[in-house]
């Protein structure tokens, strides 16, 4: 039996936070059915416990179980694909909801008649959405997440979009980045908000896969590149996903530490912000090997 809104919920090791969780999306307001999809991704902690006496007390809730870590990327994939709801709405398993969030978003949607809204993520207490909050409807997606990456999970998609997107780009660990652009790629059109649609965690015990810099880099880069090399040429996206992929590069050389603004790398970005065309296909393929023989990343394509 389908319902309007599944929330996706991936965990690892989040038994401290999920009581919070649930609480917010408890109180989520509004007059449409729902269902809570979590997915754990092989916790070592007691965050399966946590779960499941969270399912004992509501039926709409279900866990899916995991023996191996493979990432949210995966992960959330794997959740869509068991939520019946014709709106998906992705959380991370230590981020809280404003109250009215996802009624806020399912109102943005209906008026612009779009299949797509990202919104803001910010650390900081979840409040009630101000009904006049800023938002636009952008007529090109893809251009606009390529030259403004959306790297948070702060969004409501339709779940027939998500399912013509492929949903997470799974050859990747963090699926910020690949699931804003693939999901902006098959999109006609999405609502862009300024509105905190989610909340983050202040402080966090232990280590998080947003302070792997590494990593987002590198994600970000073969995300780019990937959805690059699949559009046809020429397309209107495809420079703003080229300057994604050297600006990934760069970051990437800069946050390794040394002498990175003598490097190519920066010399590169450079030349690029001032306007030369130094992403050719040739140069891409090049820093594409480059991200494959990087050592200390989570592929798990």
């Amino acid at each position: 039996m389908s319902v309007d809104v599944s929330y996706l919920v991936t965990v690892y090791n989040k038994a401290d936070a999920l009581p919070a969780v649930w609480d917010s999306l408890k109180a989520q307001t509004g007059d449409f059915s729902r269902e809570f999809v979590f997915v754990d991704d092989a916790s070592t902690d007691a965050s399966v416990s946590v779960l499941e006496a969270i399912a004992a007390e509501d039926d709409r809730v279900r866990i899916l179980r995991n023996d191996t870590n493979r990432g949210p990327a995966i992960r959330l994939n794997q959740a869509a694909a068991e939520a019946t709801g014709r709106w998906l709405h992705p959380v991370d398993g230590d981020d809280l909801l404003p109250p009215n969030a996802s009624t806020w978003m399912l109102a943005r949607l209906d008026e612009a008649g779009a299949p797509l809204i990202y919104g803001r993520r910010r650390k900081e207490m979840p409040k009630p959405i101000d009904n006049e909050a800023y938002r636009t409807t952008v007529e090109q997606p893809l251009i606009q997440a390529a030259s403004r990456p959306i790297v948070h999970v702060a969004l409501m998609v339709e779940r027939a979009l998500y399912q013509t997107a492929g949903g997470c780009d799974e050859t990747v660990f963090i699926q910020d980045q690949s699931l804003a652009l693939r999901l902006s790629a098959a999109a006609r059109s999405m609502v862009l908000t300024d509105a905190t649609v989610v909340c983050a965690p202040k402080e966090t015990a232990g280590p998080t896969l947003s302070a792997d810099k590494r990593q987002q880099h590198h994600d970000r880069y073969v995300s780019a590149w990937r959805l690059w090399q699949s559009l046809p040429k020429p397309h209107a996206a495809r420079p703003a996903l080229a300057r994604l992929c050297i600006s990934a590069a760069w970051k990437l050389r800069r946050d390794e530490g040394g002498l990175a603004w003598l490097s190519t790398d920066f010399l590169r970005y450079l030349a690029m912000e001032i306007g030369f065309p130094v992403a050719s296909p040739g140069t891409l393929e090049m820093l594409a090997n480059r991200m494959a023989a990087l050592q200390g990343i989570r592929r798990p394509g």
